[in-house]
């Protein structure tokens, strides 16, 4: 007889609560299931979690409130709960004051659940596709925010590579799927970097800002960027009245609490210290870092915890000063945060930064600032305050909103999009603004108005290096947006940015390697292609492109590929999975199977008795360049149509729609503008690329 009994010194802490083995170890015993000892203790929840195993929840003791996937039901001592293979599941303890007991039993058999997870993926995948062909229906509208940049300069091409390009992206495929599409950015007029770059140039903050700001718009257009609205704080006429109305009826709730708090002061500059104004070392990843967040690890910070503090104008030690100010404390959003977590797509990055500050306990964040820049906090004891810019952002997003629903004259205000079942909110931004509208945003709509309905995703990007290091505006270590798109046309620029864009991870930008991805992959392999088939054509087939005739199962695997493909850049182009550089290797990917297609096919040439099959494959060809216009519209529109027209269509591609089965290019037309060359001309000779260390 083995006998193996419940020993509290061996719980160890899993999913949030506490479990204990409760089979023995032994080699002799080989139980068909794996058994465990499981306390969740008053008030606590096993956090939401799955696997790949079967698993059985056998309540011993106490009361509690079981979740799996979208059911739940009250559950108590003798009941036994049955969960499939990567159910999401999690469990409630009821009560204040007893523990809930219960074992847990779990058993694997892999090849059903391997199953399992394959038919979840294709559901998701096909979820990911939405529109007649897809499973459910998309929402009518679409908001896309992309983070007001900071106007210390003109934007570079780490700005262009991250939020701006790829919500441009989305949203261009979005409209191509039928939906109606709202874009907007801003100026992040207010941030304390504008006072940093005034005091150096001898202007004033609001010089800075026009100016920079004029320079900014003409960059995104430049760039193809489509923004319904750049919003401007300054000329606003609802953004400081709904700032401030937010403000006050956060207070007036108690949502925000004026506290006496230590603050950071310059002796010499006589000024207080937050944001660009002062540097130290991050208290929690212990990296360099200017006040109240930190761009490495993405945490905040309170400015008098950082380490080594010092003023950036003049370099002293601050003194520490007790001021009364506004605090925002997050803890009391803790659950519905982490219920929305279970709920909004964002990566891995992202996720674990909000699972960080989880575990560490939310903290207060200081929502009022001394400073006369800025819209002013406008409550009776606080004159002499600014409200902090990235508490500002949250209802300036609302504001933004309103003003880009006014210019379209849509019926509606901001609800249209934040409050309507019938739309979506997606926000781009970098991970080092992450905990702003992962943690900070979604907290203060929730303390505002239950009605608004958070983003449905967040994608972000990672730092794009100049030549090894971080792109910076203050230390002129950039390579401007309109300097690149000088030297390169917009489509060119967009593609490379989108290839090698720093997604999951950082990358490296030089121009040296922009002009020898694009001339490998646009010069020297798309151009070609297309001229080849627009040659073989011309010469094979004067009276135009000709009809299918008899098939292969070659010419049958082909016609598939194009529908994968068709189905791999669109999830690419989803924002629960948004990957232009998916997208970019999928396009060039298909130019290259197509061209392998074309001559391996050009074998049927001059045999009579397969005349009926090389049409097919000439066909299948010219379908093939009809997919890529469309699935390389959202990236490079301008190529795209001009690839369009050559085709013998009229109009744009993007009025077209999205086909997810594609359609033959009717026969009979003349397809010899595909012989024109898309980009010879356009891109410059390759360069030796130098060894950059990242």
């Amino acid at each position: 007889m083995l006998i193996h009994r419940i020993d509290p010194a061996s719980y160890k802490s899993a999913y949030d609560i506490l479990c204990q083995a409760a089979a023995p170890t032994s080699d002799a015993v080989h139980p068909p299931f794996y058994p465990m000892w499981c306390l969740v203790e008053p008030g606590k929840t096993a956090r939401a979690h799955k696997h790949q195993e079967h698993e059985a929840f056998v309540i011993v003791r106490g009361k509690g409130m079981m979740r799996v996937d979208d059911e739940s039901t009250e559950v108590g001592p003798g009941d036994m709960i049955v969960m499939e293979p990567f159910s999401t599941h999690e469990l409630r303890n009821l009560s204040d004051e007893e523990d809930l007991l219960f074992l847990d039993l779990c058993w694997e058999i892999l090849p059903e659940a391997a199953q399992i997870n394959q038919d979840l993926v294709k559901q998701d995948l096909l979820q990911g596709d939405f529109g007649k062909d897809g499973e459910k229906d998309r929402p009518q509208r679409v908001l896309i925010t992309a983070t007001p940049p900071t106007p210390n300069g003109d934007l570079h091409v780490g700005h262009l590579s991250g939020p701006y390009l790829c919500g441009d992206i989305h949203g261009r495929y979005l409209k191509m799927r039928g939906v109606e599409v709202g874009y907007l950015s801003g100026i992040d007029d207010h941030q304390t970097y504008v006072t940093k770059k005034a005091r150096l140039a001898g202007l004033s903050p609001r010089e800075v800002v026009d100016s920079n700001a004029k320079a900014m718009a003409a960059t995104w257009r430049a760039a193809g960027i489509d923004l319904g609205h750049i919003a401007r704080p300054n000329t606003s006429k609802h953004h400081v009245k709904m700032v401030q109305d937010s403000f006050r009826r956060l207070f007036e709730s108690g949502a925000i609490v004026a506290r006496e708090a230590p603050t950071l002061y310059c002796e010499s500059c006589e000024e207080f210290l937050f944001e660009a104004g002062v540097t130290g070392i991050c208290p929690h990843c212990h990296k360099g870092c200017d006040g109240n967040a930190c761009e490495d690890c993405g945490r905040p910070n309170d400015c008098v915890d950082l380490l080594e503090a010092h003023c950036v104008p003049c370099g002293a030690k601050p003194t520490v000063r007790t001021v009364r100010r506004c605090y925002f404390p997050l803890a009391p959003f803790e659950e519905r945060l982490r219920s929305y977590y279970d709920q909004v797509h964002m990566n891995p990055h992202l996720r674990a930064l909000c699972e960080a500050m989880l575990e560490d306990g939310l903290p207060d964040i200081a929502v009022s600032q001394v400073g006369d820049w800025g819209v002013p906090v406008g409550l009776p004891g606080f004159e002499d305050q600014s409200i902090y810019v990235w508490f500002e952002m949250g209802p300036g997003y609302l504001a933004a909103t309103q003003e880009l629903v006014e210019k379209s004259g849509e019926e509606g205000g901001w609800e249209r999009y934040w409050s309507s079942p019938e739309a979506q909110v997606v926000q781009f931004f970098g991970y080092d603004n992450g905990y702003y509208h992962s943690v900070l945003f979604p907290a203060t709509f929730m303390a505002l108005d239950p009605q608004i309905v958070p983003p449905t995703a967040f994608v972000t990007n990672e730092f794009f290096l100049y030549e090894g290091s971080k792109f910076s505006t203050s230390r002129n270590h950039a390579m401007w947006g309109r300097e690149l798109l000088e030297k390169v046309p917009a489509d060119v620029a967009r593609f490379y940015l989108s290839y090698d864009g720093p997604e999951g991870e950082q990358a490296n930008f030089t121009f040296a390697e922009l002009t020898n991805r694009t001339r490998r992959e646009l010069v020297e392999t798309w151009d070609p292609w297309l001229s080849s088939l627009g040659q073989r054509l011309e010469e094979g087939f004067p009276d135009g492109l000709p009809g299918t005739g008899a098939w292969t199962s070659e010419q049958q695997a082909f016609f598939a590929f194009l529908q994968d493909t068709i189905a791999e850049v669109s999830k690419a182009y989803e924002a629960a999975s948004y990957s232009g550089q998916r997208a970019t290797r999928a396009l060039c990917e298909l130019v290259r199977r197509a061209r392998q297609f074309g001559r391996t096919e050009e074998h049927w040439k001059g045999l009579t008795s397969r005349f009926e099959e090389r049409r097919t494959a000439l066909s299948l060809e010219a379908t093939a360049a009809k997919v890529l216009a469309q699935l390389a519209a959202p990236i490079m529109p301008e190529f795209a149509n001009r690839l369009w027209e050559a085709l013998g269509y009229s109009g744009r591609v993007e009025d077209a729609g999205w086909e997810t089965i594609p359609t033959f290019v009717p026969g009979g037309r003349d397809l010899k503008a595909l012989r024109q060359g898309f980009f010879a001309a356009s891109v410059p000779a390759s360069e030796p690329v130098a060894a950059v260390s990242t």
